[in-house]
């Protein structure tokens, strides 16, 4: 084939997009000693919040969320998604310093996960008590987490004129 019969060849272009939509949420903690003994395995639960079109809260499991062990923090990230199709979801759970920015030794960040109706909770343990109650991040009997979400959207394709490939 010549170069001017490929010149001649039509080009078309097509382009995958994998959308995603992030959100966080802030879950203080005030007077932490007095949540300590809440039991193994019992948890306070934040305010609902969005992302992503689907609803969401934090579960705070002062004395751990494994029966038998109560030396951690656990903090849970649970979906109230009652739909039939599963929620892909990235999520980072962060211990915050006094100045509100995520430690990095206490900031766990999830593999992709599937939320659906029957397995909507997972988290982590975040820090151990003791740890804690040692550390500048308590303050005033008080400490805060946060949680960043991030909801893959339905991939699609479409179609894509030759001159956005380099986009």
């Amino acid at each position: 084939m010549s170069a001017r019969s490929k010149a001649e060849l039509p080009l078309t272009a097509s382009i995958i997009v994998a959308p995603a939509v992030s959100g966080s949420h802030i879950l203080r903690i005030v007077g932490y000693s007095r949540t300590k003994g809440l039991g193994n395995s019992k948890f306070i639960s934040s305010e609902t919040f969005a992302v992503g079109g689907h609803r969401w809260c934090l579960q705070y499991y002062p004395d751990s969320y494994h029966l038998g062990d109560s030396d951690w923090i656990c903090i849970l990230l649970h979906s109230y998604h009652t739909g039939v199709e599963e929620v892909k979801v990235n999520f980072q759970i962060s211990l915050l310093d006094q100045d509100g920015n995520p430690v990095p030794s206490y900031s766990i960040k999830s593999p992709l996960c599937s939320f659906s109706s029957t397995n909507g909770t997972m988290g982590y343990e975040v820090i151990k008590r003791s740890d804690l109650e040692k550390s500048d991040f308590l303050k005033h009997d008080a400490f805060s987490v946060r949680c960043d979400v991030t909801v893959a959207k339905e991939i699609f394709t479409k179609a894509l004129p030759i001159s956005g490939l380099s986009r």
